[in-house]
């Protein structure tokens, strides 16, 4: 009762914010609304389901500890069961790894046609435009920077409902390198999985509470080709993509690392002002 009591706030949150409230197609909100929960029921509830989630999750911790061979060339004897859990050198370089796998992944186009499928589906499940359906199921697999990049030659003609469901979808979910580095702290692959497979209706039904589609998506045209960002071969692709990956794994270690003694200060502050008038040990 408690999740289905937060459903409903959270959507009641959205129709408050709506742009156009008389323009919110319900099909579209509804179908979103399914399909994440249905998502989510197979993944979670059905054997079958389950048994499909577990053996993709089996695969992505296997494909992730070839991360491994490049963290002990680096790092040698410095990274060891001795000396335990060690943030920077075990979820970091994964960071960097899978993001230059991504990166090879997109340049042999794999990718690309897998985005294309699954945005295809979302198209005709839940009728939202093809170019903000593949944006939504590219979040799945990448960031909120790198996502945009699939249908960077139609974003110059989006309508503000597709912009807007492109930003929405690229914070509903976690990008895979990231979703690599919290495997590697131990949370379970396969609820990461299913999360961000769900979030990608999930994402587009918030957009398009919020901001309805008043305007007519310009129809998909598959000719069109992105000509910006094209790798020289498979090692530049690569190299790009580890460089991206290290930039990303930088960011959250710099943030990590101030925030979490932001924190700190705040509380020696709080303990200090509370000893001030008798609180110790706050």
């Amino acid at each position: 009762m408690i999740s289905l009591l937060g459903i409903a706030l959270i959507a009641l949150a959205a129709f408050a914010l709506s742009a156009k409230r008389g323009l919110i197609d319900k099909r579209t909100v509804l179908g979103a609304f399914l399909l994440q929960a249905g998502l989510g029921g197979i993944v979670l509830y059905v054997p079958l389901g389950k048994e499909l989630l577990d053996f993709l999750a089996q695969k992505v911790i296997a494909l992730l500890n070839y991360s491994r061979a490049g963290i002990d060339f680096l790092f040698g004897g410095v990274v060891g069961e001795n000396i335990g859990f060690v943030f920077a050198f075990n979820v970091l370089p994964v960071i960097i790894f899978f993001s230059s796998m991504i990166a090879v992944l997109y340049y042999l186009g794999v990718m690309q046609w897998v985005v294309a499928v699954i945005g295809g589906a979302l198209k005709k499940l839940i009728r939202t435009s093809h170019s903000e359906s593949m944006a939504a199921a590219a979040n799945i697999f990448v960031g909120q920077t790198e996502a945009p990049l699939v249908v960077r030659p139609y974003i110059a003609g989006m309508t503000r409902s597709e912009l807007f469901a492109v930003m929405v979808g690229g914070l509903s979910s976690i990008a895979g390198s990231v979703m690599a580095g919290y495997a590697a702290l131990g949370i379970e692959v396969k609820y990461l999985l299913a999360a961000s497979v769900m979030a990608a209706p999930g994402g587009l039904m918030m957009a398009k509470i919020v901001m309805p589609e008043t305007e007519t998506p310009k129809p998909f045209d598959p000719s069109m080709k992105d000509e910006e960002g094209d790798y020289t071969n498979v090692f530049d692709a690569a190299a790009s993509g580890a460089m991206t990956g290290l930039q990303m794994a930088a960011a959250v270690g710099a943030m990590l690392l101030a925030f979490i003694s932001l924190i700190a200060a705040l509380n020696g502050l709080l303990g200090w002002a509370a000893g001030l008038i008798g609180y110790n040990g706050v």
